[in-house]
């Protein structure tokens, strides 16, 4: 379960506390009820903008890579060729040097 699981558990739970508690007439629980609640609203905002701002993140390094790639074809495709490269041959050793003799 992430913490982010585990926050929307300890929301919905919060929740139906406060649903319960309603039904108090007792001063001293509606202030509680009123705290509680502001704060299962203020953790919901805090946990909506930590998923857009890393969403966000994503697109916009998502769109930064598309720029380079339709801005440098070439220099792309030359990079993929030279990492490609890089990693046969690096595979083509370690396979080679732990190969049994026959």
């Amino acid at each position: 379960m992430t913490k982010a699981d585990k926050l929307d558990q300890l929301i919905d739970d919060s929740e139906e506390l406060l649903t319960q508690l309603a039904d108090a007439h007792n001063p001293e629980i509606q202030q509680l009820r009123d705290r509680v609640d502001e704060a299962v609203r203020d953790a919901r905002r805090a946990l909506q903008t930590s998923e857009d701002t890393g969403s966000l993140g994503l697109r916009e390094l998502a769109l930064t890579i598309d720029d380079f790639v339709h801005d440098h074809p070439w220099l792309t495709l030359a990079t993929g060729v030279l990492v490609a490269s890089t990693v046969a041959y690096i595979a083509g050793s370690f396979h080679s040097r732990h190969q049994e003799p026959v």
